[in-house]
C-alpha cells in the first residue's frame, strides 16, 4: 500500500519510574534514554516496517535533534522529501513510565507546530501516489494544516485515516465515506462525552462519531483490544494478544501503521485489523517508541506462533 503519513516528529525523553510523582515530589528514574519519536514518525515507520511504501510530510528544527529524526525514517525506508527544516527547535516529547507499562506523555511542539497548510501542498505535490493510495494523519501539527491534508487526500482521492490524537474537536464535512477515524478509550470518551470503560461503549462510542461523516471508526481499547464500527462491514471486535507489557509507548501508533499499510481499503478490514493488534502487542513487550516497532517478518510469525 502507498501512503503518505502527514503529522509530527519528536524527540522522546523517556524516564521510567516506579511510580509517577505527586504534586511537588520528586522522584528517582531506573532509567533514562532518548528515543526518536512523533506520532506521525511512528506510524510511517510501523507502516513501512510492515512493507508499505511510505512518505512522509511534517517538520524538524535546525537543532541536533533534527538529524536522527530524519535518519531514523530513512533507515525504516520512509521517503523523508516531505520533511521540511524550521527555524527554532525540534518537537520533543517528555515520557515517564511506570513499571507496569503505562506510560504518561507531555508533548512540546517545537517545528511540528509550525507546519502549514502550504507545506502540506508543496510536500504532496511530489508524492506520485495513485488514486485510492492511503494518507494518515494525526493531531501533533495545527489544526489548519490537518484540514489541508484531508482536502489535499479527497483532490487525490486518497482515502483517509485520522488519528484524532491529541483530541481536538471534529467538524461535520471533514470526512467522507471512504475515510476513517481512530481513537483510543480516554479520546473516544473526551470526542462523544461517555465514559469509554469496554466493548460496549466502545461500540455505542464509534457509532456516535460516525455521524461526522467517515465510514470507519476505530476504537482501541488496549488490553481489552479494539472495535470497529464501519457502514460497510458492521460492528467488528478484535481481542487483544495477551503479551507482557514494558512499555506502552507507540503501541496505538503501530497499530494504525500497520493497519494502513496492511488493508486494502476493498476487502473486510478485520484480517488487518488482527494483523495490527498482533504488532501493537509486539511492540508493548519492549521499550522505546520506534525501536518496539517490529518488522513485518516478528508480525507474521508472532501471528502464526499464537493461533
Amino acid at each position: 500500500m502507498d501512503i503518505t503519513v502527514v503529522g509530527s516528529l519528536n524527540m522522546d525523553i523517556v524516564a521510567v519510574v516506579n511510580h509517577m510523582p505527586q504534586a511537588g515530589e520528586t522522584v528517582k528514574a531506573a532509567q533514562a534514554a532518548l528515543h526518536t519519536g512523533g506520532k506521525g514518525a511512528n506510524q510511517a515507520i510501523a507502516a513501512a516496517r510492515y512493507g508499505g511504501r511510505v512518505c512522509m510530510v511534517g517538520a524538524v528544527g535546525n537543532d541536533t535533534f533534527a538529524g536522527p529524526l530524519r535518519e531514523a525514517l530513512e533507515a525504516a525506508h520512509v521517503d523523508v522529501v516531505g520533511v521540511i527544516p524550521k527555524d527554532g527547535s525540534s518537537g520533543m516529547a517528555l515520557i515517564t513510565v511506570e513499571a507496569d507499562g503505562q506510560n504518561r506523555i507531555v508533548v512540546c511542539d517545537g517545528a511540528n507546530g509550525l507546519l502549514t497548510p502550504a507545506d502540506v501542498d508543496h510536500a504532496c505535490a511530489k508524492i506520485p501516489w495513485p488514486i485510492g493510495s492511503a494518507l494518515v494523519v494525526q493531531n501533533e501539527i495545527p489544526r489548519e494544516t490537518v484540514r489541508q491534508a484531508l482536502t489535499v487526500a479527497h483532490q487525490r482521492q486518497w482515502r483517509v485515516l485520522w488519528n484524532v490524537a491529541p483530541v481536538v474537536p471534529m467538524e461535520v464535512g471533514w470526512l467522507g465515506r471512504d475515510d476513517i477515524v481512530a481513537v483510543n478509550e480516554s479520546e473516544a470518551s473526551r470526542l462523544t462525552g461517555k465514559d469509554v470503560v469496554d466493548v460496549e461503549s466502545a461500540r455505542l462510542a464509534a457509532q456516535r462519531l460516525m455521524e461526522f461523516g467517515p465510514g470507519m471508526v476505530l476504537v482501541t481499547l488496549g488490553a481489552l483490544g479494539s472495535v470497529a464500527v464501519s457502514r460497510e462491514w458492521g460492528t467488528m471486535v478484535i481481542p487483544a494478544r495477551e503479551v507482557i507489557p514494558v512499555d506502552t509507548t507507540a503501541a496505538g501508533d503501530t497499530f494504525l501503521g500497520v493497519f494502513a499499510a496492511d488493508w486494502d481499503g476493498v476487502s473486510s478490514p478485520e484480517p488487518s485489523l488482527q494483523v495490527a493488534t498482533a504488532a501493537a502487542a509486539l511492540c508493548v513487550t519492549r521499550s522505546g517508541a520506534q525501536n518496539s516497532i517490529p518488522q513485518r517478518q516478528e508480525v507474521i510469525t508472532f501471528l502464526t506462533s499464537s493461533v
